[in-house]
């Protein structure tokens, strides 16, 4: 049943419906290729040096109207989850992927280089991230989700009696973790395969301390 414009109600011929229809899903998908298109271009700004992208930026960018940017970054808490999990995705094989290593030292020079890797490539998401990070509840959730999975990746890999002298294993896991890259990387500014060396040499350097 519909409403003409005398407000009584018509029936609706099924051609009406469908036309209806596929004009409300017609809406929905320009609605979600738009969403995809600031969300691609957030990354691509951020990566490319903007680590806080205006609306204009963003426009620009993906050649949407600044009127549909904005009624997509109103709701700013939800792409960041969305940019999040897309991230997320992309990070958990790095950490899940078996070692082909069986000695734990050697598992953790793998976990080393799979760190490193990993930080560089989403170094320049986390500094956005950080300078969002305590104006948004998720990214502050995500972020300790991010330690937690740090925390746990190492303990999977050091011998129960390191993972049990909290004062190392503290020290250890913030030589390795995307805290100590940033720091490294853009405070220090040294090179990947820098930063990189760094870490083994603190890491190995605080383990033989006490094996």
């Amino acid at each position: 049943m519909w409403l003409n414009r005398q407000g009584k109600k018509t029936v609706a011929t099924n051609a009406e419906v469908v036309a209806q229809v596929e004009k409300t899903d017609g809406r929905k998908q320009r609605s979600v290729r738009s969403r995809d298109k600031i969300k691609s271009s957030i990354i691509t700004l951020i990566r490319g040096g903007n680590y806080s992208p205006r609306a204009i930026d963003i426009s620009e960018h993906s050649g949407l109207s600044m009127r549909t940017v904005f009624r997509h970054i109103d709701d700013m808490e939800s792409l960041l989850r969305e940019i999040a999990g897309d991230l997320q995705k992309e990070m958990l094989p790095q950490f899940l992927q078996p070692y082909s290593a069986t000695d734990w030292r050697k598992q953790l020079d793998e976990q080393i280089s799979r760190r490193a890797k990993t930080w560089e490539y989403v170094l320049p998401i986390r500094l956005s991230a950080s300078l969002r990070r305590f104006q948004s509840k998720f990214l502050l959730e995500e972020y300790s989700q991010l330690l937690e999975l740090e925390r746990a990746s190492l303990k999977a890999v050091l011998p129960k009696e390191l993972v049990a002298d909290d004062v190392l294993f503290a020290a250890v896991n913030e030589a390795v973790g995307v805290g100590c890259w940033i720091s490294l990387r853009v405070d220090q500014g040294l090179s990947p395969e820098g930063a990189e060396a760094v870490l083994r040499r603190t890491v190995y350097a605080l383990i033989d301390t006490a094996v």
